[in-house]
């Protein structure tokens, strides 16, 4: 039963992440794959740089996600983690 929930439910997305250590609040696009149950991986390992920018939550973690208005739009924002999924 898990595994047919995981194939169904695995698309890729592109969802905001927080940025640390910006002295305001800024977002940043990140593919991510949608496991279910708003909980998401987040991927990105090709475009996240540590030494450049600070991401709330780091490739590889799981995430919570809402949808949440955003400049007169409809995004989806990672809000906390998510544990680990095994």
């Amino acid at each position: 039963m898990v595994e047919r929930a995981l194939n169904i439910s695995m698309m890729k997305y592109i969802i905001y992440m927080r940025l640390l250590d910006e002295g305001t609040d800024v977002f940043r696009p990140v593919p991510a794959l949608e496991l279910g149950n708003s909980i998401y991986k987040i991927e990105g390992y090709d475009i996240y740089n540590p030494e450049d920018e600070v991401w709330e939550f780091p490739p590889g973690s799981y995430v919570v996600v809402e949808e949440q208005l955003r400049e007169g739009t409809s995004v989806l924002i990672a809000v906390k983690s998510g544990g680990v999924l095994e």
